[in-house]
C-alpha cells in the first residue's frame, strides 16, 4: 500500500515538471506573415506564377481581373504572372470549443494577367474554421480541407500517408489529381545548419514535412494544364509554427482560388549565393521558399549546443526520473 500511495505522490511530481502546454485560447490574435521577395535587380524570367480559377476566387480581386480581360468568363484558369514581393499571412481570429477561425491573405505585387496585362498588386483574403483538436481545416459541412500551413504541434506530428491537402475541390472542377499525402516526418534535414529569414535566425534541430509527389493535369478549351505538385516544410522544433517552406497547393491556397503556385524566394536566393562565395555554407543558409517574414510569436532562445526547451524534453527527463525512482522504491519495500 506505501508503494502505491509513493508512485502516486510520483505521478503528481511528475505532473508538476511539465510545463504548461498552450491552451488553444493562447493562439487567438497569432499572426504569422511569411514572404517571397524580388530580386535587386530583376531579370525578365524573374517570376512567380500563379495559377487561379476565377470563380474559387473571392469577388473584390476576381472582379479586378475580370475588368481587365473583357471576354473572359468566370469560370476559367487564369495564370498571374507576378514580379514583385509576394506576402502570405496567418492571422487566428477567433478561438472557441476548440476550433479557430484563421484569416489567410495572400498579396501579389506587380502582376501581369497572361504576361500581357498589368495590375499593380492583387489582394485575395479569406478564413477558414480550424479544428485544433485533429489541426485539421473543416469546412462548413465538416469535410476535411486538409492540415494547416502554418503550424504543427511538436508532441503530435502528422503521420505518413495522412492527409495534407484535399484536392477534390480542383477535381470538381475538371481537373485530373490526386490528394496531397504526409510522404516524411524528419528530423535530420540541416541538423547542422542554421537558417536564416527576415524574421530572425533559427537554429537547429528542426521539424521536416514533406509530401507525395501528384500529377495534376486540366484540359481547357484552349489546351491543357500539366503540372507534378508537392509541398515541402521546415518548422521551428520548440513551437511548431513554420520557419521555411516549398509549396504549389495549400488549403489556404485552394480556398483562395490559387490552384498551383510557385514559391521561389529570389531575394533569399541571392543573399545564399552570397554566404556561398563568403564560405558560409553548409552552416548557413537561406531556404530559398517562403520565410517568415514577421509574427508576434516569441520564439524560445535555443542553440544547437544544448537540447531544445520543449516539453518532450521535460516528459522524457520526467519520465526516466519516475521510472528510476519507482524501481528504487520496489527494492526498498521488498527489502523491508
Amino acid at each position: 500500500m506505501r508503494n502505491i500511495s509513493l508512485f502516486i505522490i510520483l505521478e503528481l511530481a511528475v505532473l508538476s515538471l511539465s510545463p504548461v502546454s498552450s491552451t488553444p485560447t493562447s493562439l487567438e490574435g497569432v499572426y504569422l506573415k511569411y514572404a517571397l521577395l524580388a530580386p535587386d535587380n530583376p531579370q525578365e524570367y524573374d517570376v512567380n506564377i500563379f495559377e487561379v480559377y476565377l470563380s474559387q476566387m473571392p469577388e473584390q480581386p476576381r472582379d479586378l481581373i475580370l475588368r481587365r480581360l473583357n471576354c473572359t468568363g468566370a469560370d476559367e484558369l487564369v495564370s498571374l504572372m507576378v514580379r514583385g514581393n509576394v506576402f502570405l499571412t496567418f492571422r487566428i481570429l477567433n478561438v472557441q470549443n476548440e476550433t479557430a477561425l484563421v484569416n489567410t491573405t495572400l498579396e501579389l505585387n506587380d502582376v501581369w494577367i497572361y504576361n500581357r496585362y498589368y495590375l499593380d498588386k492583387i489582394v485575395m483574403s479569406t478564413s477558414l474554421t480550424l479544428d485544433l483538436r485533429r489541426m485539421e481545416y473543416i469546412d462548413d459541412n465538416g469535410s476535411v480541407l486538409g492540415r494547416p500551413t502554418f503550424l504543427v504541434f511538436p508532441e503530435n506530428l502528422p503521420p505518413k500517408g495522412s492527409l495534407l491537402v484535399n484536392m477534390s475541390r480542383v477535381g470538381k472542377l475538371g481537373a485530373a489529381t490526386g490528394d496531397i499525402l504526409v510522404d516524411n516526418v524528419s528530423y535530420s534535414s540541416w541538423e547542422h545548419t542554421k537558417l536564416n529569414t527576415y524574421y530572425r535566425t533559427f537554429e537547429p534541430p528542426y521539424i521536416h514535412i514533406s509530401s507525395s509527389q501528384v500529377p495534376f493535369y486540366w484540359k481547357l478549351s484552349d489546351g491543357y494544364y500539366s503540372a507534378t505538385i508537392w509541398n515541402n516544410y521546415i518548422y521551428d522544433f520548440d513551437t511548431g509554427v513554420l520557419i521555411t517552406g516549398f509549396f504549389d497547393v495549400t488549403p489556404e491556397l485552394l480556398v483562395l482560388g490559387v490552384i498551383n503556385g510557385d514559391s521561389h524566394d529570389y531575394s533569399a536566393s541571392e543573399r545564399n549565393e552570397r554566404l556561398k562565395d563568403r564560405g558560409e555554407t553548409p552552416h548557413e543558409l537561406w531556404n530559398p521558399g517562403f520565410n517568415l517574414y514577421d509574427t508576434n510569436i516569441k520564439f524560445p532562445e535555443t542553440s544547437s549546443s544544448k537540447a531544445p526547451n520543449t516539453g518532450m524534453k521535460y516528459f522524457f527527463a520526467a519520465s526516466l526520473a519516475l521510472l528510476v525512482l519507482t524501481a528504487f522504491l520496489n527494492w526498498r519495500w521488498r527489502r523491508e
